[in-house]
């Protein structure tokens, strides 16, 4: 028999029990209240979310506390026997850790490299900074661009593939940044070359910040 309950409201947040992270959510901040629905059928409880963003999903089982991180809308728990009374108490969403990379560097537009100067007055050598910068931007935006929404089979799995991407995406944004601020400094108005610099530091210490609590969260095992 399929139990179901509700949360049609969205639910005031209050404290919650500390528990483990996964490596794409940071459950220590709480950004809102979330609809969710839970679900229970034979050995499993399905939990499904209003929203695709990481959220966390108060509930007992037979009156005993539980806590899931739900991403991607939806989340199935083995509980290893037939389930009991299963009832929600509440869903909140918390930071999502996904995807700063891809804010920050997933796009091959070529606008923040800047463009050529209008009427095609471009020196070779510039077309061929410009060229040498766009195409490390491409190779930056193709790694950033990693799927970190995907569905992972496990905790480790995913550990093992973020972490991997992390290490590819440091190697190359290097080679793209120094090209793009060259550019900048030999072909494009005073002061360019430095406000790029700035803005890549920026982008840059958003996406280790994220890097470094994913592997915290993986290395600790929490």
């Amino acid at each position: 028999m399929i139990r179901s309950s509700l949360l049609f409201a969205a639910l005031l947040l209050v404290a919650a029990p500390a528990m483990a992270e996964g490596p794409s959510c940071d459950t220590s901040i709480r950004v809102r209240g979330c609809r969710a629905e839970l679900l229970t059928e034979g050995n499993t409880v399905t939990i499904r979310t209003s929203t695709d963003q990481c959220s966390v999903v108060d509930w007992t089982l037979d009156g005993a506390p539980r806590s899931t991180v739900v991403t991607d809308g939806e989340a199935k728990i083995d509980i290893g026997a037939p389930a009991g009374t299963a009832v929600l108490k509440q869903c909140g969403i918390v930071k999502d850790l996904r995807g700063v990379a891809a804010r920050e560097f997933g796009t091959s537009d070529a606008s923040v490299i800047g463009k050529p100067p209008e009427g095609g007055r471009e020196t070779m050598a510039c077309k061929t900074l410009r060229e040498a910068a766009v195409a490390a931007q491409q190779r930056a935006a193709a790694v950033a661009d990693f799927d970190t929404r995907k569905a992972w089979s496990d905790k480790q799995t995913a550990c093992t593939e973020m972490l991997a991407n992390f290490e590819t995406l440091n190697a190359v944004l290097p080679t793209f940044m120094d090209a793009a601020v060259n550019y900048a400094r030999q072909c494009q108005p005073p002061g360019r070359a430095d406000a790029l610099r700035t803005e890549f530091s920026r982008r840059e210490s958003a996406t280790r910040a994220q890097h470094e609590k994913v592997r915290r969260a993986c290395v600790n095992g929490s």
